[in-house]
């Protein structure tokens, strides 16, 4: 469908949308969307209330917290570019408020700008098979399901891939960390793809909700392997905020961070749900068994946290 306009307003739906050759029929984007890199070039039609690129982790916290106290909205659409935009299909979520711009505003504001009804697509994984399925239902809304198929194929394989060659052997215990301050695990997809990657992720529910850890839990847990990637965060941001966790003496106390085995990803991609989740997996399985698929996982999707810590310092 060459004339199709379509407006994302969250950063996975833009990187499927890109992913399926539709980069052309993106008019629009929110904030957040800036991957691929031609995104960032494209109309922004939702903004964060409050800037927090310089924020930290338990600043950040309050500030959410803040928010949904009073109800007060985290991200605003612009309404009048939405209208000028005139989007066929307007792509938007029911997962996560702190994310992105919630499904309910985004019906709200099309009603009251647009004199159509637009095709309005929204999406709330909780899974792997989740995601492939939103891909295709993407694919399907933008009259490319036949190239949302052979996408999935392609992803399909690097998953099998993975968990065949992953399955044998023990399953080290490994904990994801998806927030610093307040200490927090990792939810929906991710535990899925620790198993997938051949280790048990014991502190989170496969599928289920992130929630708050007590260091209590973790000592208890003693995972074998930590993998930092806190939601949102660029790797310079992993690499400053978990450098905060040297001065307590829990983190120290781990064996994980004594023998060497944390490693930081950079938080922007595990907490996307588009295609590149299953570059997180291969990340995954070669952080945990680097003579099994060293070369495996694409470049800046992990580093070791010693060596990132050493660069940090200089």
């Amino acid at each position: 469908m060459p004339d199709m306009r379509i407006v994302s307003l969250l950063p996975s739906a833009t990187e499927i949308v890109f992913a399926l050759g539709l980069g052309e029929s993106l008019v629009g984007v929110s904030h957040m969307c800036d991957y691929p890199a031609p995104a960032r070039g494209l109309p922004v039609v939702s903004r964060s209330v409050r800037s927090k690129s310089h924020l930290s982790s338990a600043e950040i916290d309050s500030i959410i917290q803040q928010a949904r106290a009073t109800g007060n909205p985290l991200y605003v659409i612009d309404g009048d570019l939405l209208r000028r935009l005139r989007p066929d299909v307007i792509l938007t979520q029911e997962l996560c408020e702190v994310c992105a711009v919630g499904a309910g505003s985004v019906f709200e504001t099309a009603a009251k700008v647009l004199d159509y009804t637009p095709e309005i697509l929204s999406i709330r994984p909780a899974g792997l098979e989740d995601i492939f399925d939103n891909i295709r239902r993407i694919g399907a809304a933008a009259g490319v399901l036949g190239g949302a198929e052979e996408l999935l194929q392609q992803l399909q394989r690097r998953t099998e891939n993975v968990a065949r060659r992953a399955a044998d052997g023990r399953r080290p215990r490994v904990f994801c960390i998806d927030w610093l301050e307040p200490l927090r695990n990792t939810g929906q997809w991710t535990p899925e793809l620790v198993e997938l990657a051949g280790g048990e992720e014991g502190l989170a529910e496969k599928w289920g909700k992130s929630r708050e850890v007590s260091w209590d839990e973790v000592l208890e847990y003693q995972p074998d392997y930590v993998m930092v990637m806190p939601c949102a965060f660029n790797m310079d941001r992993t690499i400053a905020e978990t450098a905060r966790l040297s001065e307590r003496g829990e983190w120290n106390s781990l064996t994980a961070v004594r023998e060497g085995r944390v490693f930081l990803f950079d938080g922007q991609i595990p907490s996307r749900h588009g295609p590149r989740v299953v570059d997180v997996l291969e990340g995954l399985a070669e952080a945990m068994r680097p003579q099994l698929f060293n070369g495996l996982a694409r470049s800046g999707i992990f580093r070791p946290a010693t060596a990132t810590h050493a660069a940090a310092a200089r």
